[in-house]
């Protein structure tokens, strides 16, 4: 927006009448004065300077020109895409072919409809509202507006609609909004590594001079693709940088930004994140789980992890092998957020549950259970996961190995590493002698940091029955509960990998996981949530027998009771399911909950992998 025009006569240029006026002769003469509202939503590289457009705020300067319509009561035209153009002072004026300021014959009239658009076009004559005039626009977008690669043809497409004017005597105020989205494309490493395919290329985007970020001006639309290839690194030398594919959805609105993010940062490499087993498919099983933290990360946050009796167990919590022992992150099948990112359940206006439970298949035994959130609690959940709405790339009864739902792949680690699938999980199992390596109990203030919210007394505030021990008394405390790590020795090369069972979460993440200890502290008895330390981690694929239900990694060990009542785990025991052809997988429980919060241990690689471009994607995408 910079074509220059010269001022003929400051004193015609909204005062004066003509003869040929669009509007009733001794009408109010009206002036015109212009200003435009910047993109809503995420922006990067904001400029302070004043500029006619920098890729972000949009302001009039000087020689910028418009259209302005004014129709009667039935919709009629009265004035006809009438050219006006900027000046220094804000002030619009009419002005001819040339640009030079001619008298203006628009007169105020409150029965008429007035509306604007930016910049001037001949194209949009005849059109009768600001909503032809978009049209109009999109309809010529692929032949006038796809290449905006320069600032000329960048601002040509900044298509701006004042659909309301704001009239108060003798002036009325146009203010613009954009009729279009601005998608923004941001890449951490150096732009020549960068490939985008969709919506355009690069080269077809504006860059401003000094800035990081491309900018392409596209017309509202839901779930518009966005990909490419990227150069991805590994944190291992050895391994040169790999060309990665990248891709996204977005949906685009009417003067809305969005930011699409792609990160260059370093792959984990399976030589320093993974073990080899020498297992026969290749695959490589990372050493720890996903979300897993160091010892460092423990004691940054205050965390301690217990024996039975309450004492710290500080030799495995300065363990070398700390995160390897370290249970992580619990997720729902197919869900990119962990199960206490997102504390959504059926709530009043108070924030408290005043409705439990839920009518979704969530037992192995395919019967519709009641999820027994504890009405009067301030969190929990409410099922929300992969199975319950559509998506483009995996199928619900297939495997979701990367794909856009695992969270391995698009959110945490990157390069090949993905969730396993059922027949590496079978491998592990048959190649490994798997026994019980030391146990601990940790409460679950670290998923529900509310439990530990108390009052000002010094009372807890969210702790019930349901969730906490020696409720009730002094001591009441949120639950505690056993981790067990199981450690796997390969049978063909005597590497050796730590798995720490995790109980799934079917229940109230107020309980986390299984009840292991009663009110008072000690071994709960009762069959219901009678869990002990169980490992459970998803596989990739759905079930077999019900696709409403998922794979899971299943590894249980013995108890024993002592005589203070308290857990003791002895031998593991391990699961095993048969198939509709009558394959036998090992370590495999199928119709599962999908959704539960079950941790997840990252693989790479591997003979059986789907090698396919869009399974390489090896950088981060960010969206906001």
């Amino acid at each position: 927006m910079n074509k220059y025009f010269s001022i003929i006569s400051a004193a015609i240029a909204f005062t004066a009448c003509s003869t040929d006026t669009y509007l009733e002769t001794g009408g109010m003469p009206m002036e015109i004065s212009v200003d435009v509202a910047s993109f809503s939503g995420n922006t990067k590289d904001i400029s302070t300077r004043a500029s006619g457009n920098n890729g972000i705020f949009t302001t009039f300067v000087a020689g910028d020109d418009l259209g302005v319509f004014v129709t009667d009561k039935d919709g009629n035209i009265v004035a006809d895409n009438i050219r006006y153009a900027v000046s220094k002072t804000g002030n619009a004026y009419r002005v001819d072919d040339s640009g030079n300021v001619i008298a203006s014959n628009i007169y105020y009239n409150p029965n008429y409809s007035y509306f604007a658009y930016a910049p001037y076009d001949a194209q949009y004559t005849g059109c009768k509202t600001a909503d032809e005039i978009i049209e109009k626009y999109k309809s010529v977008y692929y032949s006038k507006y796809a290449d905006q690669s320069s600032y000329e043809s960048y601002c040509a497409a900044d298509l701006l609609i004042c659909r309301n004017p704001d009239w108060d005597a003798p002036k009325m105020r146009l203010t613009f909004t954009h009729a279009m989205g601005l998608l923004q494309i941001y890449y951490n490493g150096d732009y020549e590594d960068l490939t985008v395919d969709a919506p355009v290329a690069l080269d077809k985007m504006y860059k401003p001079d000094g800035s990081s970020t491309y900018r392409y001006l596209t017309w509202p639309q839901t779930e518009m693709p966005v990909y490419g290839i990227a150069i991805s690194e590994s944190t291992d030398e050895e391994e040169p940088a790999a060309h990665s594919y990248w891709q996204t959805k977005v949906d685009m609105k009417e003067n809305n930004a969005i930011v699409v993010s792609i990160s260059t940062q370093p792959t984990v490499s399976y030589k320093t994140a993974g073990v080899d087993l020498g297992l026969p498919s290749g695959c490589i099983w990372a050493a720890y789980n996903l979300g897993s933290e160091t010892a460092a990360g423990l004691a940054s946050r205050d965390g301690k992890w217990y024996d039975a009796n309450g004492n710290e167990k500080t030799d495995l919590m300065n363990n070398p092998l700390h995160q390897c022992f370290d249970r992580g992150d619990y997720y729902s099948w197919g869900e990119l957020a962990t199960k206490y990112e997102r504390p959504a359940v059926i709530m009043n206006s108070d924030g408290i549950i005043t409705a439990v439970g839920d009518d979704y298949t969530t037992n192995s035994s395919g019967a519709t259970t009641v999820t027994s959130l504890v009405s009067g609690s301030k969190k929990g959940y409410y099922p929300e996961t992969y199975v319950d709405r559509p998506y483009s790339y995996a199928p619900i009864d297939g495997n979701i190995a990367g794909t856009e739902h695992d969270v391995v792949r698009n959110t945490l680690w990157k390069g090949e590493w993905r969730i396993p699938n059922e027949n590496e999980i079978d491998e592990l199992m048959r190649n490994c002698d798997i026994t019980v390596y030391d146990w601990y109990y940790e409460d679950n203030v670290r998923y529900a940091s509310w439990l530990a919210e108390k009052d000002e007394d010094g009372n807890y505030v969210n702790l019930h029955a349901e969730n906490s021990e020696f409720y009730g008394t002094e001591n009441a405390r949120p639950f505690r509960y056993i981790v067990v790590i199981y450690k796997f020795v390969s049978k063909i090369n005597g590497e050796v990998l730590y798995f720490p069972g995790g109980t799934w979460t079917d229940w109230s993440i107020d309980e986390l996981a299984c009840r292991n200890r009663s009110h008072n502290g000690n071994f709960y008895s009762s069959s219901v949530h009678g869990d002990y330390g169980g490992m459970y981690y998803f596989a990739s694929s759905s079930s077999h027998h019900n696709i409403a239900c998922a794979s899971y990694m299943e590894l249980e060990v013995g108890r024993n009771i002592d005589e203070n009542n308290l857990i003791t785990p002895t031998v593991p025991r391990m699961k095993k399911t048969t198939l509709d052809d009558g394959t036998e997988l090992w370590g495999l429980t199928q119709d599962g909950h999908r959704y539960t919060g079950m941790l997840i241990r990252p693989v790479y690689g591997g003979k059986n992998w789907n090698t396919a471009t869009q399974s390489k994607s090896a950088v981060h995408i960010t969206v906001e």
